[in-house]
Order: C-alpha cells, then sequence, then structure tokens
C-alpha cells in the first residue's frame, strides 16, 4: 500500500505572506490516475465539500491491487461521486464502493452511461469468474472484488444527469458537457463557493463519425482545471491519413488469406472503426468477399443503446438516422458488411477475415485466445488501435517479443496444443510460451485528445492552476514542461496519495434582497469632467470611495450553497425560505425589603439611564371622571406597577405592590445577558445596607392597648387587627415600608452608617452647632462669600429630611472636612478630599432618601 507523502512542496505559494485559511485551499489527492493511466479515483475538497471523480479498476491488475487507495481517505466525508465513462479504468469499482465501503455520498454519471455499464459490470463479473487465475482456490474470493449482484443492488443508487444541465447537491453545482472519447462521455464543470473546477476525464477533440467533440464552455471564467494528459506532447498524424493507412494495412492483410485482429474496448473506439470499415467495404466491392467479425456478445446488447441515444451523438449519424426514418437508406448502426459472432466455438476459421475482438489490453477474453491462435503465422497481424497501459499484453507485444505466454490455450483447446513449454519449465505449473511470428502494427484511433490538442484546450480555458492526471510519469512530466513553458499557468502532477493544496482567496459579496434593497441608495456614478470624461485616478476613487463607506446597511445575513444576501427578518421567509420565532422570556422574584424606588436607584447605578414607561399615581383619561380612576381591577393592576426599560428596551421590569418584580425580555445571545446582570443587581438589593440594615431594631407594632397590629417581618403586607370594639383604626397602621416614618436622629445614624463604611467608624462625628444663621442667609457683614451654595434641588431634599443636626466633621489621615448639611457645604484645606466627601454624602443621601419619604 502506498504511505501518503508530504504536499509542503506541492502547495502554491501566496501571494503574500498572510496566513492562509484552511477552509479557502482547494485540496487536490490523487487515489488513482496520478503518474499512470488506469484505476482513476480524484478526491477534492473546498470550503468543506467533498467531491469523488471517477472510480476505475488498473487493468495490468487483478484482485484488490487493481483497486484505487480507497484506504488512504475517508470516503464517508464525500458529497458526490461523478463519473465521466463508462470504460473499466473509469468507473469498474463503483459496485466496490457501493457494496464495500463507507462511502454515502450521491453517483451521478450520464444517461448513456448508465445504459452501458450495467452491461459492462456484468460481463466483467462473468470475465473475473471465468477467467480468474485463483479460480478453485483460496485466491478466488480475493480477485473477485464484487458480485453480479451487487452490481444490480447499486444501479438505484446511481442517478443520470444530461449534457448542459446544470445540478445542484449540497451546495455543489455541476454541470456536464460533451467530451467525445466514446458515447454519453462528459467533461465536468463542479462550483464550490464560486471557485470554478473543470475535470475533462479522458476527452476528444476530434471530428469523428459518430461523436461530439469536446469544446470550451462559453463565457465560464474556471479557476482551476484538471486534464488528462495520456499522449504527453505526441502529435497524431491527420485523421484522413490515419484511416488510409489503416485500411492499407488491412485490406494487405486479408488479400494475402491473413487473419488481421483488432483488440478492441466492447464499447467506444470499437463503434468508430466499425462506421470506418462498413464505409471502405461499401465503397469498395472487391472487399465484400472479406467477412468483418464482431466478436462480443456484450456489443450486440449495448448497439440497443447507440440506437436510442442518438441524440446524443454528432450530425453525421442524426442525419443517417433522420433519412432512414424517411425511407432512404439504412441506419447509422444497421451494418451490412459486419458480422456478429457469438463466440469461438461456432467461428470457422477459414481464409482471410477482419476480428474486431474484445478486450483491448488482451489480458483475457476473445482477443487474448485469438492471439494465441493466430500469433504463430506469419500472414496473420495484430493491429493496435487504442491505448494501451503499462503491464498489459497489448502494450507487451508492441515490442515484438519472440513469445508470448499462453493463459488461454489450454483452457480451450488443452495443454500444449499450440504452443510449447518454455525453457526450463517442466510440470503443469511450468508457465507454457507461444511463438509469435505474425505482424504487429499500431494506427492510433484512441479517442484522446494529443498533445496539441490538449496543449490548446488548456490555453483556451485559461485557468491559473492545471492539474494532470491519467498519464504516464513520462509523458505527463513532457506535458507539464511544455505548459510551464507558456509561463501562464501554475502546474501540478501529483503521484498517487500526494496532497495539493492551492489557496484561492476570494471575496464575499453580499446582495441585499427585498425591502432593505428599495432603503439603500445606489452608488453614485462616476463625476463628470468639464470635458465628459469620467474622473480616474485616485481623486476620483477617493469620492466614491467616501460616497460608498458613508451607508450604512444592516439587518440579516443569509448564506445559502455559499451566496450570502442581505435582508430584513420580515423578508426570510420570502427569500430565504426560513421563518423566524421569538421567544419572550420571563422571570419573577420577591423583594422582601427593597422598594421601587430603591430598585431605580440602582439600576440606574449600573445601566446608567432607565426609561419609566408607567408608574403610580398615572391617570388614564380614557377611564377618568373627575379626577378619579375608574374602580376596575385592568386599571387597578395597570396602576398599582412600574415599568422599567433597561438598555433601550432590552428587557422590562415590571414592579408591583408587595415585592413582586417582574423581567421579560425577547429571548436571544445580548437580551440574555442584560436580563442576568439586571438579576444580579435585584439580588444584591436584598443584602443592601439601604435595604435591610438594622431592620431588625425597629418594631412594627403600636403600643397602644386598644389596638394591636401586627407586622411580617419578610416586609409583604401589614396586618391588621381590631380594636376590642371590632372597629378597625387605619391611621396607626404601619406603612408597608419598615424604614419609613424615622425620626431625624435615625436618620443620622442611617446616614452615619453609609459615611463610616466608607470613612471608617471613628472618623464621623457631628457638629451640634449650626455655622449659618439662616437657612439660606449670607455671612456677617463684611465678610465675603467664598463658598458655592448647593442648587435649589440639593437644598429641597436635604432639608425634607429633617435631621436636626446642621452638620458633622470628617477625619481621616490627619485631613479634616467639616460638612454643613444644611447646604451641602464642604470646608477642608484638600480640595480632591472636599470633593470626595461631598460626592460620599450627596450618594449616601440619595440611596437613602426614597426611603425616609
Amino acid at each position: 500500500m502506498a504511505t501518503k507523502r508530504p504536499h509542503a512542496t506541492m502547495n502554491a505559494a501566496p501571494e503574500d505572506d498572510d496566513p492562509v485559511d484552511p477552509s479557502d485551499e482547494l485540496m487536490f489527492l490523487a487515489l488513482g490516475g496520478g503518474n499512470e493511466v488506469g484505476r482513476s479515483c480524484h478526491i477534492i475538497q473546498y470550503k468543506g465539500k467533498t467531491v469523488m471523480l471517477d472510480a476505475g479498476v488498473h487493468p495490468g491488475f487483478s484482485g484488490l491491487a487493481q483497486l484505487p487507495f480507497y484506504d488512504e481517505f475517508d470516503l464517508s466525508t464525500v458529497d458526490i461521486l461523478l463519473i465521466t465513462h463508462f470504460h473499466n479504468d473509469h468507473a469498474a469499482s463503483l459496485p466496490y464502493v457501493l457494496c464495500k465501503t463507507n462511502f454515502a455520498g450521491k453517483v451521478y454519471m450520464t444517461h448513456p452511461t448508465k445504459a452501458i455499464y450495467k452491461w459492462i459490470m456484468q460481463d466483467a463479473v462473468r470475465l473475473q469468474n471465468t477467467h480468474n487465475s485463483g479460480a478453485g482456490s483460496s485466491d478466488a474470493y480475493v480477485s473477485q472484488l464484487f458480485t453480479e449482484q451487487d452490481v444490480l443492488s447499486t444501479l438505484p443508487m446511481i442517478n443520470t444527469i444530461s449534457f448542459n444541465t446544470t445540478h445542484t447537491h449540497n451546495g455543489i453545482r455541476f454541470t456536464p458537457y460533451p467530451a467525445g472519447h466514446v458515447l454519453g462521455a462528459c467533461m465536468y464543470l463542479i462550483e464550490i463557493a464560486g471557485l470554478k473546477i473543470m475535470f475533462t476525464g479522458d476527452y476528444s477533440r476530434e471530428n469523428d463519425r459518430h461523436l461530439i467533440p469536446a469544446a470550451v464552455p462559453r463565457n465560464v471564467k474556471v479557476d482551476c482545471l484538471i486534464t488528462e494528459s495520456t499522449f504527453g506532447v505526441s502529435t497524431f498524424i491527420p485523421r484522413v491519413e490515419r484511416e488510409a493507412a489503416l485500411m492499407k494495412a488491412i485490406t494487405k492483410v486479408v488479400k494475402d488469406g491473413g487473419r488481421c485482429l483488432l483488440p478492441v474496448s466492447a464499447i467506444g473506439n470499437a463503434q468508430e472503426l466499425m462506421l470506418i470499415l462498413e464505409d471502405y467495404w461499401a465503397r469498395h466491392p472487391e472487399m465484400q468477399n472479406f467477412p468483418i467479425y464482431y466478436a462480443s456478445a456484450l456489443a450486440r446488447k449495448c448497439m440497443i443503446v447507440y440506437q436510442t441515444y442518438i441524440d446524443a451523438m454528432n450530425d453525421n449519424i442524426r442525419n443517417k438516422f433522420q433519412a432512414s426514418q424517411a425511407g432512404h437508406g439504412q441506419g447509422p448502426w444497421d451494418f451490412k458488411y459486419i458480422r456478429s459472432l457469438r463466440g469461438l466455438d461456432k467461428f470457422e476459421d477459414i481464409g482471410g477475415c477482419v476480428m474486431l475482438a474484445p478486450p483491448g489490453m488482451m489480458q483475457t477474453g476473445v482477443s487474448r485466445a485469438l492471439l494465441e491462435r493466430w500469433a504463430p503465422n506469419d500472414k496473420n497481424a495484430v493491429i493496435i488501435t487504442g491505448y494501451n497501459v503499462e503491464g498489459t499484453m497489448a502494450k507487451t507485444i508492441q515490442t515484438n517479443p519472440d513469445t508470448i505466454p499462453a493463459i488461454m490455450t489450454g483452457r480451450q483447446q488443452g495443454q500444449g496444443l499450440l504452443g510449447k513449454r518454455g525453457p526450463g519449465g517442466s510440470g503443469e505449473d511450468a508457465q507454457q510460451m507461444i511463438q509469435r511470428r505474425c505482424l504487429i502494427q499500431d494506427f492510433s484511433f484512441a479517442a484522446h485528445v494529443d498533445g496539441t490538442e490538449n496543449r490548446v484546450f488548456v490555453e483556451e480555458v485559461n485557468a491559473p492552476v492545471v492539474i494532470l492526471v491519467h498519464g504516464e510519469k513520462h509523458n505527463m512530466n513532457r506535458f507539464k514542461s511544455r505548459l510551464l513553458s507558456l509561463q501562464k499557468f501554475n502546474v501540478y502532477s501529483p503521484a498517487n496519495c500526494e496532497e495539493v493544496r492551492i489557496p484561492f482567496r476570494r471575496e464575499k459579496v453580499a446582495r441585499v434582497v427585498g425591502r432593505l434593497a428599495s432603503r439603500v441608495q445606489p452608488l453614485p456614478t462616476p463625476p463628470k469632467s468639464e470635458e465628459g470624461e469620467e474622473e480616474n485616478g485616485e481623486e476620483g476613487d477617493a469620492k466614491r470611495r467616501k460616497e460608498a463607506e458613508q451607508q450604512v446597511v444592516s439587518g440579516v445575513l443569509v448564506q445559502n450553497d455559499f451566496k450570502l444576501s442581505l435582508m430584513t427578518p420580515e423578508d426570510l421567509r420570502e427569500y430565504a425560505g426560513l421563518t423566524t420565532t421569538t421567544i419572550l422570556c420571563r422571570q419573577r422574584l420577591t423583594l422582601a425589603s427593597a422598594g421601587t424606588e430603591l430598585v431605580r436607584w440602582a439600576l440606574e447605578g449600573t445601566f446608567g439611564s432607565i426609561t419609566v414607561v408607567s408608574g403610580e399615581q398615572k391617570m388614564n383619561g380614557d377611564h377618568a371622571s373627575n379626577g378619579k380612576m375608574e374602580d376596575t381591577d385592568e386599571e387597578v393592576q395597570r396602576h398599582d406597577e412600574t415599568v422599567f426599560e433597561v438598555m433601550g428596551g432590552a428587557v422590562r421590569l415590571i414592579c408591583r405592590v408587595g415585592g413582586e418584580v417582574e423581567l421579560e425580555w425577547e429571548g436571544n445571545a445580548t437580551n440574555d445577558g442584560i436580563a442576568d446582570a439586571v438579576m444580579a443587581v435585584l439580588l444584591t438589593l436584598e443584602s443592601s445596607p439601604a435595604a435591610v440594615r438594622q431592620s431588625s431594631q425597629l418594631h412594627g407594632h403600636s403600643h397602644d392597648h386598644d389596638e394591636e397590629m401586627s407586622y411580617d417581618p419578610f416586609g409583604d403586607e401589614a396586618t391588621e387587627t381590631k380594636a376590642p370594639n371590632g372597629v378597625s383604626d387605619h391611621k396607626n397602621q404601619l406603612a408597608k415600608n419598615p424604614f419609613a416614618n424615622l425620626g431625624g436622629e435615625e436618620k443620622l445614624n442611617r446616614l452615619f452608617m453609609f459615611l463610616e463604611a466608607q470613612f471608617g467608624e471613628d472618623a464621623i462625628t457631628p457638629i451640634a452647632e449650626p455655622k449659618l444663621a439662616e437657612l439660606n442667609g449670607t455671612a456677617d457683614d463684611g465678610d465675603d462669600v467664598s463658598r458655592e451654595k448647593a442648587s435649589a434641588t440639593e437644598l429641597a431634599r436635604l432639608h425634607t429630611l429633617g435631621i436636626p443636626v446642621p452638620g458633622l466633621q470628617i477625619t481621616v489621615d490627619k485631613m479634616v472636612a467639616k460638612v454643613w448639611l444644611e447646604d451641602l457645604e464642604v470646608e477642608c484645606a484638600n480640595k480632591s478630599f472636599a470633593d470626595r466627601v461631598k460626592a460620599v454624602v450627596l450618594r449616601s443621601v440619595e440611596t437613602i432618601a426614597p426611603l425616609w419619604q
């Protein structure tokens, strides 16, 4: 098993030194087909999406060795698998992927490809069972990758698509385009998050007799091209000359009484060769006495597919089909001079003939059996017309070997009937060898692009990144050097299991849609100069940039298949297919001691300004009568509560009589955090000195023996008891707030409590004598007024406290400050200490003053 190699040297260098986000990198991994032809299978990943391209086998190997390196990648992460065509080296391991691995994605191929794929896979299973070298032994199970039942059970998993149609799955868009090569073969244009990747598979740009040649998609900017490099830089001779040379070689062999073997794939270039031979035989009557055989039961079945998908072929086939429908001549696939051969057991091997026999690589099957039969005769010829993979008999025989190994002879005619044992061999285990005297010729009709056609195609696509696959290492490197010499592309040719990571930084653009689009002012057109020309340069760009930056657009940003749209929440259903749900959260708690004013003061100290939506003593005009409210439950409930809005309405706080507090907010991350903060403030109030300090020293009951009033220590409500005569006396009921109705001395003690907490218990000393003769008077005549008077509101608040002592003295660290409460004047040599004392006094008074009202 191959070892995954480091990919650092394969990475494309970024344009700058900024780190690259891994999600912005295109990852390419060849599980097969890297620096080789066969078992094509490639993985591309971008933005968390994974696409698998082809799933073939290697014709030169057997058993598990012919599979791509599937254990080097987690196939469960693959979103889609795209099959380009039905050839074994591109599709034959698909049943194994669907039945034997954890693959869970979608599979796509064209309609003709699936139709032919079924017959080819069933034939491949039968061929494995018949010609398996390990048949009858423990190796047979290993060599048989899947069964015919596996093939049939996986057919429903394959989705079919048509040329030039765009499909989307899980955010991946892909479009198949005709690729030539064989019927149904396609190139794929794949788009992920705006990145466009083209995979050619095997493709041909040659105008042959039945296929539509590959063409570059119009008006498409491709970012990365993955292309085959089968023939490297080799250039084919013109098509007309190749056909003439092929016919000359065939006619010479058959006229001399020899047999001409053309090993071909069952479906593919065989159909093109049949059209060439049929046309030549029809124009040359002297050749019509020599039979042409097509020895493939599979081909007979698949010819129905060719007769069905006429629209997938070129104008030459369509015109012949239309003419046959009108009664003029035969159909394009109705051959007159080509005979179908059911099997070699019914073949009369007499005289000259032409035999098209699969498989094209001559590893096993009819073509290998006929090769071993005809190889010793020098009148016979083998004509290679397709591309052959290293390690196959078709590739080996092109070197004109003196002998070839016999693997079919003993099975059909008995051991040693057509050949002799090789040197050094003896017994049943020795390799039997056959003398080779037949003529070997090569004429390429492989339906692949040559080096020139491939280079022109790459230049027309003009993608900045090119990845080469499906080519032997030597041919691929030569073609890579040719492309690099153009200095237009970054070219990569990774081996199997070698990752390529290429950064693609793309701008993210959001489209404004719906109601929000009508509110956005369009960008102004470039200003015109006096000569009528647009202002260019830095000055014009700066103006347009400044105007663009002045627009602020806010809305909901929605990403769908990597496309960003900006819209209002109301448009989510119409433009994004989404529905919005609002979660209203409520939390209730009861505060035993803190009143509404203390709650408001605490919230303002934490959150700043608090909006009072409604409060006590507010009258509804619709229900008022002579300045009094209607006595309805609804109005009483409404006016017995105070509503605060915190942070612009993010949280509503409803304070009701009895200490009940209810929080309301719309559930989201921001509002939830604000609500938690409000809850923390409210719970802190219960332990605040303003709420509970020294409350246990007060008694909420009257000492009048004529009536009794008990007080709930938790502050929820006052409990009334009647006098002995049974009449309630409301005048003597205690107020709900246990800190109300305090005397002046107690009020001063409460004030000292706050100041002692700031400056220490020994720092506070009351001043018995007032400093001012009058409440708002000035100093004695002749003295300058050197202090600043407190504001009218501050004086009014302090005077209502009813504190009999006009001032106090604070001593901290030898600094003495005298505070005159009547007009809040602080005398101190140190100004900073005076300001601090004044701030603490004011804050203390603001804290406890509401409780004394």
